[in-house]
């Protein structure tokens, strides 16, 4: 599966260029079936937080639409099976 999404940028909360924030929706159609590595290139960095297969990055823009609000966690859920992502969450905070 190519992936040609830009660097992180796009939802980073410390990027200062105006980029649009990605919804719960898109992160989860860009990153499912992603690899580890896939993940580390999407954000350009690594999680804050890794937890069993779950790795945790801090500190984002992901706008939620129908509460007019933006979340700032995102959770990315690795399968144990073949440890690609099957699932992303997003938290406020």
């Amino acid at each position: 599966m190519a992936f040609s999404a830009p660097i992180g940028r796009s939802q980073d909360a410390d990027f200062q260029a105006g980029a649009s924030p990605y919804t719960p929706q898109q992160l989860q159609e860009l990153l499912a079936g992603q690899n580890k590595q896939g993940v580390l290139n999407f954000f350009g960095r690594m999680p804050n937080h890794i937890r069993g297969v779950d790795w945790f990055y801090e500190h984002l823009m992901i706008y939620i639409p129908d509460q007019d609000q933006y979340y700032t966690v995102a959770v990315v859920c690795f399968s144990q099976a073949d440890g690609r992502v099957w699932q992303v969450v997003c938290y406020p905070n």
